[in-house]
């Protein structure tokens, strides 16, 4: 992978944790904990091990560890994981393969190693995005060019969700094309880009749709129920939509829920424990779940939106895209909007994999809180002013300007290069916009 050559540095000293988005994830760990409990104790009781607190015990173990991921990773500077980008996704393009011939089997889907305790696609989401926001990075000004940008990023996102499709993965697939496609989108590439994109995607799993009998059989069953998910035929849609309605307002009580019991919500502990909410804690609970991804979505677009560097920009924007949509996700499909899709609610939901992946996400959020460069950029050197227009653009992308401030801009150039000012050419190549941040004091936080 190409490196610019206009390199923004580190912060000489690390700033604090970002105390706001700690207090939204221990929150939600807590909540969460609570409810794995209330979702879990009947299962357990019955189950072999004849113990309440099996599913918690475990979930506190999990927890403990991905607080060890997290801290280790907020310690890392988070331009350390660019160098590695291309080292990472080759190895998780080997780890997916080997798992398509080695994995266990659950559920009818081959996800997993050690009988369903490791999950490599819950890992190869980070470790996609932070490939993906590397690429972008390196690119610059030139996103826009199809060879350059449009086909190998089609292509290489192909590749991956194939191998996560062949598992079969649908929902982590969905979820990787989004967040990838919004990183995308953000570092420069045209609406019709994106339209080529969604038309690709929507055509693939259409196809997978119509020829798999796993994907198939569910899509058709939720069909079928859109009219009214209390009588369909996908069990999963009738019992979690039967159980939110038991909770109404204000639910029935932490434990008094009939959701969790044997027999009813399929996985209450993990996948569908938004319905175990839903039916405890009443619509009051369900809403609080949803401010909390709130708050957390805009700590982190907060985050971005104060990153001078593309690919810490780019990394915080797809790793909150990331969270936010899965969480999304899950949600509507224990309200019946979406069909059963299998992914897990971050920081809420049972499980290893899911629960350690999404505080990697949340460590490398406050790496770039903590490492993000505040300098302001080197002014060019008087022999440059004659440059090629496209090495110009690449410099001009990399720079540390203001590229957080443009997100939500269609001025008609890169969204990352434009940001900060106007996009009128200045004299030899160079625009108006990295004269303009040159002459930027260093911010402070």
């Amino acid at each position: 992978m190409s490196r610019p050559s206009a390199t923004p540095s580190l912060r000489s000293t690390p700033g604090s944790f970002d105390w706001g988005l700690m207090a939204i994830v221990t929150a939600m760990l807590i909540y969460g904990l609570v409810m794995v409990f209330s979702a879990s104790y009947p299962y357990s009781i019955l189950g072999e091990n004849q113990n309440p607190w099996y599913f918690v015990g475990l979930q506190l173990a999990w927890i403990g560890v991905g607080l060890a991921v997290m801290l280790v990773a907020a310690r890392i500077p988070y331009m350390v994981w660019e160098k590695w980008s291309v080292a990472l996704i080759a190895l998780t393009l080997i780890v997916l393969i080997v798992l398509l011939v080695f994995g266990s089997e659950r559920f009818g889907a081959t996800r997993t190693f050690v009988g369903g305790r490791i999950q490599p696609s819950q890992p190869a989401k980070v470790i996609i995005t932070i490939y993906v926001a590397a690429w972008l990075a390196s690119k610059g000004s030139r996103i826009r060019n199809v060879s350059v940008g449009l086909l190998p990023f089609s292509v290489g996102m192909g590749f991956l969700t194939v191998l996560i499709v062949l598992q079969p993965s649908i929902s982590t697939a969905v979820l990787i094309v989004v967040t990838a496609s919004v990183m995308f989108f953000i570092a420069g590439a045209a609406v019709g880009q994106l339209a080529v994109i969604l038309a690709g995607a929507s055509a693939t799993f259409w196809l997978i749709i119509r020829y798999s009998s796993y994907a198939g059989d569910r899509l058709w069953n939720y069909i079928d129920s859109i009219g009214n998910p209390l009588t369909s035929n996908e069990f999963q849609v009738q019992q979690t939509v039967q159980a939110l309605t038991t909770g109404g307002p204000t639910g029935v009580g932490i434990g008094r829920g009939t959701a969790q019991m044997p027999g009813f919500v399929p996985l209450a502990w993990s996948d569908n424990i938004y319905a175990v909410i839903g039916e405890e804690l009443g619509l009051i609970g369900t809403l609080l779940v949803i401010v909390l991804f709130g708050l957390l979505a805009y700590r982190g677009l907060t985050i971005a939106m104060r990153t001078r560097d593309p690919f810490g920009m780019l990394l915080a924007i797809g790793l909150t895209t990331m969270i936010t949509i899965q969480a999304m996700l899950n949600m509507a499909v224990v309200v019946a909007v979406v069909p059963p899709t299998g992914v897990p609610l971050p920081f809420f939901s049972y499980g290893g994999s899911s629960l350690v992946t999404a505080m990697a996400a949340i460590g490398l959020l406050f790496s770039i809180s903590r490492f993000g460069p505040s300098v302001r950029p080197r002014a060019p050197a008087a022999g440059q002013a004659g440059r090629s227009p496209g090495a110009a653009g690449s410099d001009a992308t990399r720079s540390v300007s203001h590229a957080s401030d443009d997100l939500g801009r269609g001025n008609g150039g890169a969204r990352l290069s434009s940001a900060g000012g106007s996009r009128r050419a200045a004299p030899g190549g160079r625009t108006s916009t990295v004269r303009r941040s040159a002459k930027q004091p260093p911010s402070g936080r």
